[in-house]
This record gives structure tokens, sequence and C-alpha cells, in this order.
């Protein structure tokens, strides 16, 4: 696991989840903690190596990939762990995740440690906007992928954006990527790209000092899922039928937890659709539809 110093007292540790680690004294602050307690012993060893006692992880959401490691280095090394208090619930029960995702008690196969992370305890909640704890980091409120998530900025202006973009290797591959809140989500982006940063730090793609085309190829990909939700439902249409479509157009291979990750995702569309007053739901023979007529 390599470490790269981007600025200053910033740093970051490339990966599936791209992590941030900002020193001070001696002492690292971690931005996140990778997947599992395998990401956990290889961020130990980074910062061991480099003669830094972990002091605290904040967490930008509660997503596993991103509180994997958390229970790991908590147990190895005391340290604080800060999120926002929505996401502070599913860091301290992580199998909130898999039964928010499905709407009930998760069966096996989506109970597993890539939507279930191992509990850690969250010694501080902290705002979505504003100093994070007593260090010189800022939280900013980075909403609609998860339930509160919001990126980190540094002193030296990097600024760790969380899972708000992706990379265009992983839309490519799916086409969709997870979103719980579609017009929060556009939101972000448009904030995004107005903002200024030294360096902007994605967890799922390659760091870059300008966003902008980061930022459109994100939005083209959100726009083109609503775009053909709203094309499937001229006739009415379930939530099954319109998730089925976009698994085709997209070719995606379904399993257990891809599908609840799509299922959230297309709900999310469909809410904000409905607020929008583009659809609207129907009830057939036992079934619930969405139809934009």
């Amino acid at each position: 696991m390599d470490i790269v110093n981007v600025a200053g007292n910033s740093w970051y540790i490339p990966g599936p989840t791209n992590l941030g680690v900002f020193v001070r004294d001696g002492r690292a602050l971690l931005i996140d903690s990778g997947n599992d307690e395998s990401a956990g012993r290889k961020v130990l060893q980074v910062l061991k190596e480099k003669g830094w006692t972990p002091e605290a992880i904040i967490n930008t959401h509660s997503n596993a990939d991103h509180i994997g490691g958390n229970a790991f280095i908590q147990k190895r090394t005391g340290c604080r762990i800060g999120s926002t208090r929505a996401e502070a619930a599913l860091i301290e029960d992580p199998w909130l995740e898999p039964a928010l995702l499905w709407g009930a008690s998760a069966f096996g196969d989506i109970s597993g440690k890539f939507l279930r992370a191992q509990p850690s305890k969250v010694t501080d909640v902290i705002p979505s906007s504003g100093t994070v704890l007593d260090t010189d980091l800022e939280a900013v409120p980075l909403p609609g992928h998860f339930l509160e998530m919001v990126g980190i900025r540094t002193p030296e202006g990097v600024f760790f954006i969380a899972d708000s973009l992706f990379s265009a290797s992983v839309l490519d591959k799916y086409g969709m990527v997870v979103c719980f809140d579609v017009a929060a989500q556009m939101r972000t982006m448009e904030y995004l790209e107005e903002v200024e940063a030294a360096l902007f730090i994605p967890s799922h793609a390659e760091p870059c000092t300008k966003v902008g085309p980061l930022v459109k190829r994100n939005r083209d990909a959100l726009e083109l899922v609503r775009d053909r939700i709203v094309e499937v439902c001229t006739a009415p249409a379930s939530r099954e039928d319109i998730l089925a479509d976009l698994a085709g157009l997209f070719n995606i291979a379904l399993n257990p937890p891809q599908y609840i990750l799509t299922h959230i995702t297309v709900s999310a569309h469909l809410s904000c659709l409905a607020d929008l007053g583009v659809l609207k739901p129907l009830f057939e023979k036992g079934r619930m539809l969405w139809t934009s007529r």
C-alpha cells in the first residue's frame, strides 16, 4: 500500500477506495479507512513506517468500503472516529445498511462485507459543514450519494470529495452508480463545478486539479438514467420493469448486492421525478406502476 504526499501535511493512499491522511505533530487523521480488516492492517503498517500515530478516523459516509477498516484500527489504537449524525448510526450498527437498501431484515447474500462492515464506535458526531473536531480540517456537505455524506478539505486546499463523483471507467462499466437523492446529487455537482481547490481527490477516481470534465461525465450518466426511466414510463411500468430495462441497457450482471444497489438508485430517480411532477404512481391489479400520462 503506497502513500502519496500531495501538499504539505496532506497525503492520500491510492486504492479501490482512495483514503486521505492529514498529519499534525506526528499524529495522523485518516479520512476513511478502506473496505475491510485487511485494508485497516495495511493502513496501520503505512502509518507505522512513517512514524505516525493514528489519532482519528473521519468517515465521509457509512458505506462499507469507507468504514471497513474502522473496527480493526480502533481496536488496535483506541483512535477516535468522527462522522455526521445520520451516517454514525450505520457505522455503529452496520446491519442497518443492507436493511435500508433492501427495505427489511437483510438475507445472507446481502449481508457480507461488501455491504456490511464490522461495527465501530463513533466517538464524535461532526457537523456536515465547518471545522472537524479540534483539527484544521473542514467538513463540506456533499449530499446525494448517501444519507449525510461530507467531503473533507485540508488547510492546503486538498479536497477529498468522497463518492460525489466516479471515474469514467466506473461509469462505463456500470452505466449508473448508487444515488440516494437525485436532486441533492445534482446540487452537489453544481457546487463542485464552481468550487476551487488545489487538488480534488474522489474516492473512486484519480486526483485532479480541474474537476469540471468529471462533473460533466457524472451528470451525463445521471441524466441518461433519468431520461431512460421517463421513456420506459410512457407506458405504465413497475419499478421491477424499469430496473430490468436499465440492467439490459447497461449490461449489468445482477446478483443480490448489485440488485439492491440498482434498486435504490431507480427508487431515487422515481422519487425525484414524482416530486417534479414528471411521473406519477398508479395501482393496477395489486401492482404499483409509474407513468408519465
